[in-house]
């Protein structure tokens, strides 16, 4: 039975507890949450705005480039032809004549694919015109160009077009060493200086032509003979079998003077021939102000709302040829514009290309390009805004939490003064209940709450005393009654007469007897609130009285449970044995006399637990929780020796007790139908000052 002692006697019943939910805290700010939805908003809104202002700004950028177009389309004779061509680079090192690339490459000077395998490359450099060519062979069928099987041999052969006349060479070379040119056609061939080298991909040629044989257009192609027998394989400008010959570009410096005298300051233009060579560029950026704070978490700022922005190419501008997107759809004939980062991110770059068209031909494209530091996210002012809000949200929440963790803090305590205003027997509780100064509705429904528990422990006061008024009020007619019936019986009756007179005797004596132990209950109430306190072993109490309970209890088994080391306890031990004497009765009156009862005492942390336990029919679940109050009982005239009625007032005066103990009694059944367990919980009297 050592089990049952661990319970405390005011623990509430599993029906009774708080269960598990959403705390007002968490509900407050759930809803602070919701101001989420704001900032959302404004996020989508400045969104929109940054789309509107780029939007704009392109369409104003793009009219700029249009009006850029229309005027270098007026000198139509400064541009070259459309169609392909060959991109002559103005070279800023002399070059030597010796078939590797090794100072192209160092000069930034890439070269033209014109086919798979074979690849070109022409520069200006000391008013003599150098072309660069590489051919990928991995099968070699060599021979000099004046060579009689020199036609059946690998070759490249030139078309040259001095605008009145048109000369065909080929370039030929058994082996690594000076260049051998000669005329296809069989006149006499230029004296060309230049170079042929070989590797294991193929062979380079390099030379050079002089100022006066500078062509104005140059077809080339090349002749691969895998089998001197086959035919051979040949690519290059033109078709299959004959070569076109291509213009040379050059950028040009009039269509330069044309872009510096139009362009606004601040900006880059550029103007590209179809295939996308640059035939002219003029502007420049302005310089990027210092800054005056971190830059940092404007960038990340900028990317969260406005997205990500490709960064610019670093040397783009002087590049020879460009390739994107929105340079080919210029030179499809339709304006285009895209957002470039620039300045790690400091700055955007709008780039408009615009197509150029004569005739309504598209001769080129014009591409605009202006950095913009000055769009809605990025400028300081809008920062320092969107600082702000994020910090009056923070500021925000934390108000709305504190307010949520004050006003649930105030309900909280007024719920728990609420569940201890009251026993479960319906009693008020010693301390007064806390009645809030506040004037908002928490301080009213504080007020309410004490107003109600004032009007409740006034009635239950009422009751209270009620016995004790009645006892008193029905001496007197009960001695009336009595003394008339004894003058009645003293009367010469009927046989009829004396049964009555004797039933109503009966009667008297049962009103009698209630009213004498009504009385005793209001005496007993009185005696308990005036009981002194004083120290004493409450283990020591409890030994003594069980030995006192074994003749009492006949064939039953009493067992004792007791803690090994004295209890020292501070209340009223004489009232606290006169509730042991009531727990032990009824225990003995449900208890079968080949049954056990048990005492049990253990210490808690602010007292005593007591209890008394007994083998038995259990009670019923209705009764549990009024057992204690007066005049309830579950026990019938039958189970006591005189036949009286019982009012059940033992319990009611071991509730007493308890309660001037600052403790509570409770009853409740044992598992597995094992009986009934009564429970005091003793903390103490108090201490007189």
């Amino acid at each position: 039975m050592n089990e049952h002692i661990g319970y405390s006697a005011d623990t509430p019943a599993p029906d009774a507890r708080r269960r598990p939910g959403m705390s007002l805290r968490n509900k407050l700010l759930l809803l602070a949450l919701s101001t989420l939805v704001l900032p959302i908003a404004g996020w989508l809104l400045v969104r929109q705005l940054e789309a509107l202002l780029r939007e704009g700004q392109a369409q104003a950028q793009l009219a700029s480039a249009e009006a850029l177009a229309r005027a270098v389309a007026a000198r139509a004779d400064a541009l070259p032809p459309a169609g392909p061509g060959w991109f002559v680079h103005a070279a800023t090192q002399p070059f030597a004549l010796d078939g590797y690339d090794e100072e192209w490459q160092l000069q930034g000077i890439a070269p033209q694919t014109v086919a798979p395998g074979l690849r070109v490359a022409l520069a200006q450099s000391n008013g003599a015109l150098h072309l660069f060519i590489a051919v990928d062979d991995s099968s070699r069928v060599r021979a000099d160009a004046h060579w009689s099987q020199a036609a059946r041999a690998d070759q490249v052969q030139l078309v040259l077009d001095f605008g009145g006349s048109t000369q065909r060479l080929r370039l030929a070379s058994a082996a690594p060493g000076p260049l051998i040119v000669v005329d296809v056609d069989g006149g006499t061939a230029p004296r060309l200086l230049g170079e042929w080298q070989e590797d294991s991909a193929g062979y380079r040629i390099e030379l050079r032509f002089p100022q006066a044989m500078r062509p104005r257009r140059m077809g080339l192609a090349m002749l691969d003979f895998s089998d001197p027998a086959a035919a051979p394989r040949r690519v290059g400008s033109g078709s299959a079998d004959g070569i076109d010959p291509w213009p040379l570009i050059e950028p040009s410096s009039a269509l330069h003077t044309t872009l510096a005298q139009l362009l606004p300051d601040g900006m880059r233009a550029r103007l590209l021939h179809t295939e996308g060579w640059v035939l002219a560029r003029a502007g420049a950026f302005a310089a990027l102000p210092p800054q005056q704070q971190p830059v940092f978490w404007r960038r990340w700022l900028y990317r969260l709302l406005a997205g990500r922005t490709a960064p610019a190419p670093q040397d783009e501008f002087a590049a020879a040829r460009l390739d994107s997107g929105e340079i080919w759809q210029a030179l499809g004939d339709k304006p285009a514009s895209a957002w470039r980062s620039l300045d790690d991110g400091r700055r955007l770059l709008l780039v408009t290309a615009a197509p150029v068209r004569v005739a309504g031909q598209v001769r080129g494209a014009l591409l605009l390009e202006r950095p913009s530091d000055a769009l809605l996210l990025t400028n300081q002012a809008l920062s320092g805004l969107m600082l702000a809000t994020v910090l009056a949200m923070l500021v925000v929440g934390v108000v709305l939490f504190a307010f949520a963790g004050r006003l649930s803090s105030r309900i909280r305590h007024l719920s728990v003064a609420a569940e201890r205003a009251s026993t479960r027997e319906g009693r008020t509780a010693a301390d007064p209940f806390p009645r809030s100064a506040s004037n908002d509705e928490l301080g009213d429904l504080s007020r309410s709450f004490g107003k109600l528990l004032d009007e409740v422990n006034a009635y239950t006061d009422y009751l209270r005393s009620l016995a004790g008024k009645l006892s008193h009020e029905l001496h007197t007619p009960l001695a009336v009654v009595r003394s008339s019936l004894e003058n009645l019986e003293s009367e010469a009756l009927s046989a009829n007469a004396t049964t009555y007179v004797a039933r109503a005797r009966d009667g008297v004596d049962r009103l009698g007897a209630i009213v004498r132990a009504m009385s005793e209950a209001s005496r007993m109430e009185r005696a308990i609130a005036s009981a002194d306190a004083e120290d004493f072993d409450l283990r020591a109490l409890l030994e003594g009285c069980a030995d006192g309970y074994r003749p009492l209890l006949g064939t039953r088994e009493l067992k004792l449970l007791l803690p090994a080391a004295p209890l020292p306890f501070h209340g009223a031990p004489e009232l606290i044995a006169q509730a042991l004497d009531k727990l032990v009765d009824n225990a003995r009156s449900f208890c079968p006399a080949d049954g056990w009862i048990l005492l049990a005492l253990a210490p808690s942390p602010d007292g005593a637990v007591l209890a008394v336990a007994n083998a038995g029919p259990a009670l019923p679940d209705a009764m549990q929780e009024r057992l204690f109050n007066s005049l309830v009982s579950v026990r019938g005239a039958s189970q006591r020796g005189d036949g009286t009625p019982h009012l059940g007032l033992g319990l009611s005066i071991v509730r007493l007790v308890a309660e001037l103990h600052r403790g509570g009694a409770r009853a409740r059944n044992l598992p597995q139908g094992g009986g009934v367990e009564f429970r005091l919980t003793l903390r103490g009297m108090p201490r007189a000052r």
